[in-house]
């Protein structure tokens, strides 16, 4: 999953509230500006003074005596309305049809099917709830309007902002109970499509089933596929939702009878070699992202083996992200960017293994972490560190064979007198389509290094108690093999904490969806203050998809690009410039690339004049199987806030200045 932003609400809250205060004081402004403009053409230069000073004095007192109980009635009232239109219920049976007569195409034949069936659900909420609830606020006050059934709530003692406030509030409600219906249908599709068992492939469901060989087989003398390290034997499970599973038994080495390793439910067999105790271990192998539990009754061939529920599916990660990422060049020097080896997309930064005349590389990828507490981890023997890298390849090499690369750990001292823990580097075989699972044993071995860099001592150490005593923690990247390239990002490489349960992540992913459809909503109520309900819905879709492609957009305001802003691009074309040329020196040139910079900052804040639905979709969280953080959910529901009172100004300034009898 592509992560770049990671928001914290006491960073964002200060820049946030600064950005909505000059977007509301600009709006002012131009208002009180267009509105002097408007009202001198109908009334004079003079009158129209008053005339704007009346309304702008006016609405203080109905922000302040605005009644909640006259909201809660003019909400009611917007219920019943929208009821009576019958969209809402049309809008659910079209969904539960989707999903009914959806799945016949929506097989779980594929090799990641949890991502499949989230992103539809996902989708296909998002698009019903936001176009249903579009629909229905754009059509409310328009229809009020032309057919005169306003005049019996203007004529009540009813304020302006409690009529856009109530039908906000009255929208909202049944937008929510929409979202609720369609996410507890959601959540019984995806768990009722994924759930699932399956057998093993062979004349009886026991150890007899499974295909032995001698330990340190590369590939499978069945299927000649590779095989995992100390591999004994193989076997397989039958197709189920268009896939199957390879079971293999593992032989380890344990360190004595009282080893914990030589108990558990999927020990096939414990034995005593070279005065030493080995145990076989029977593993279900991951496909589509998940696995199974698997349970051995007996001993010996007549063992027999028992499959159990899914493993891996509804999951909730928490990971612990590094709080930066700092790269060091082929010759060791830091650097805040990777190599670019041409890829078009920058997500990732890459380190190189080796010199193409074959020396060492100090490349390396640099993760510092904070937090790395006992009390965030299930189980204080093995961590988990999960990895997704990118491999670029300057020659394909073993097919067979991945890139390899290597990590070693380091303790992040707080002053530069203290020594260093590093680990010995730990390789490994990277996998650039699939996110990698690696154990971290607490205790590891490695040297202490004094701030001169000279040995101290080497041994075993802790991971929390030495290492990240301070709770701080560095992850170097390596890669090993010459001439090949590894990529990563902030988010490619973290500690996976105790998982969330996921039926409240399921939740959190629809707070997103809300935090949409509250600013569709008010949106769409402060448009038809002043527009008819066809234009309105066309504004709401533009700013729709300029929001969710507020992104992009805003990045196309750089003038790092060679041929400069839109004055330096436009001279150059009538110029016939080559991009490559620069402009000569001078005051012109000087002030025109200053006038791009003005203009492109310029285009850059109107943007925010559109909602960031990016910021507010938390579908990617769900469909990888992520946790999706706390503070993001606080970020949205501020941007919503903030949109949803900006929208309420706008409504009442338009609605208190509109001739409604003409």
């Amino acid at each position: 999953m592509i992560l770049e932003n990671f928001p914290t609400f006491s960073e964002w809250i200060l820049p946030g509230i600064a950005l909505f205060g000059g977007i509301i004081l600009v709006a002012v402004l131009l208002g009180l500006f267009f509105g002097y403009v408007v009202a001198s053409f109908r009334y004079g230069p003079f009158e129209a003074f008053y005339t704007v000073a009346q309304v702008v004095g006016e609405a203080v007192p109905d922000f302040f005596n605005t009644s909640p109980k006259r909201v809660m009635a003019m909400a009611r009232l917007a219920v019943k309305e929208a009821l009576r239109r019958k969209v809402i219920v049309v809008a659910f049976a079209i969904f539960v049809l989707l999903l009914l007569f959806g799945q016949w195409f929506m097989t779980s034949q594929t090799e990641k099917p949890e991502q499949r069936f989230i992103n539809t659900v996902m989708f296909g909420t998002q698009l019903l709830t936001l176009l249903t609830m579009m629909l229905v606020s754009a059509f409310s006050l328009p229809e009020d309007i032309k057919k005169k059934t306003i005049y019996t709530v203007v004529t009540k003692p009813v304020r302006p902002t409690e009529i856009i406030l109530g039908r906000i509030v009255g929208f909202g409600f049944l937008g929510s109970l929409l979202l609720l219906a369609m996410g507890l249908v959601s959540f019984l599709f995806v768990s009722r499509n994924l759930t699932h068992n399956h057998d093993v492939v062979g004349d009886t469901q026991t150890i007899a089933s499974l295909t032995k060989f001698e330990m340190g087989t590369k590939f499978s003398p069945e299927t000649g596929r590779r095989l995992s390290d100390n591999a004994v034997m193989e076997g397989s499970t039958n197709t189920v939702s268009g896939h199957s599973h390879r079971l293999e038994v593992i032989e380890f080495l344990a360190s004595g009878p009282d080893d914990p390793m030589v108990s558990g439910p999927d020990v096939v067999d414990v034995f005593e070699k070279s005065n030493q105790t080995f145990v076989h271990r029977l593993i279900c192998l991951p496909y589509g992202g998940h696995t199974h539990e698997v349970t051995v009754d007996g001993k010996g061939d007549d063992a027999k083996i028992t499959i159990g529920p899914s493993v891996g599916y509804f999951r909730a990660r928490v990971p612990i992200y590094a709080e930066k990422l700092r790269f060091l060049d082929s010759d060791g020097k830091p650097s805040d960017k990777g190599l670019n080896v041409g890829k078009e997309s920058t997500y990732r930064g890459f380190i190189d293994g080796g010199s193409p005349l074959g020396g060492a590389s100090l490349s390396r990828a640099n993760f510092f972490y904070e937090g790395i507490t006992p009390d965030r981890f299930q189980n204080l023997d093995v961590i988990p560190l999960e990895l997704q890298l990118g491999v670029f390849r300057t020659y394909k090499a073993d097919i067979q064979q991945q890139v390899m690369a290597g990590i070693t750990f380091e303790s992040v001292p707080d002053n530069e007198s203290e020594n260093r823990f590093v680990s010995n580097m730990e390789n490994f075989e990277t996998n650039e389509y699939q996110l990698q699972v690696r154990g971290v044993n607490r205790k590891i071995r490695g040297q202490i290094l004094a701030p001169d860099g000279s040995l101290v001592e080497q041994g075993e150490y802790d991971l929390f108690d030495d290492f990240a005593k301070n709770g701080k923690l560095k992850i170097s990247l390596a890669c090993l093999d010459r001439s090949q390239y590894l990529g990563c990002a902030k988010a490619d490489i973290y500690f996976r904490a105790g998982d969330e349960v996921y039926w409240w992540n399921f939740a959190k992913g629809y707070i997103g969806i809300w935090c949409q459809m509250m600013i569709i909503i008010a949106m769409a109520v402060a448009f038809s203050t002043f527009l008819s309900s066809p234009i309105v819905m066309l504004g709401v879709i533009v700013m729709m998809v300029v929001g969710f492609f507020t992104p992009f957009i805003r990045s196309l305001k750089t003038t790092d690009w060679d041929a400069g802003g839109p004055i330096e691009s436009f001279i150059r074309v009538v110029t016939q410039s080559n991009m490559m040329v620069e402009l000569e020196t001078g005051w012109a040139t000087t002030l025109i690339k200053n006038t791009d910079a003005f203009i492109n900052q310029r285009l850059s804040d109107l943007t925010y004049l559109a909602p960031d639905f990016k910021q507010l979709d938390f579908a990617n969280f769900l469909t990888f199987g992520y946790s999706i953080d706390t503070q993001r959910i606080v970020v949205a529901v501020a941007v919503t806030l903030a949109f949803c009172i900006g929208l309420t100004l706008l409504g009442y300034f338009s609605l208190k200045t509109r001739e409604i009898a003409k």
